[in-house]
């Protein structure tokens, strides 16, 4: 796996393997006592993507689990094409 920078995610777009657009990374959240990625913030036009609904803020509030990888945009997987031997596998 490769190491990526935090702010080389600022304001990359957000696509999904189905190949819709989901919006901007708006941010990231972490779990402080482990530092493992938790969720992606995105800032998105939608009002729901893989049935979550915008937040008051306009933004789509992801588990990182569904990151597929990361390369000049960041790709996510819908729930619904992860299984549990995929949950634990993401290539960065």
């Amino acid at each position: 796996m490769r190491t990526v920078l935090a702010y080389e995610l600022s304001n990359i777009q957000v696509t999904s393997t189905d190949g819709r657009e989901i919006g901007t990374l708006s941010n990231i959240m972490l779990d402080t006592a482990t530092g493992e990625l938790e969720t992606v913030v995105v800032d998105s036009d939608q009002p729901e993507i893989f049935n979550v609904e915008q937040d008051a803020d306009g933004c789509i509030r992801l588990p990182a689990v569904l990151i597929e990888s990361v390369r000049d945009h960041l790709t996510v997987h819908p729930p619904s094409e992860l299984d549990a031997s995929s949950r634990d596998a993401v290539d960065l």
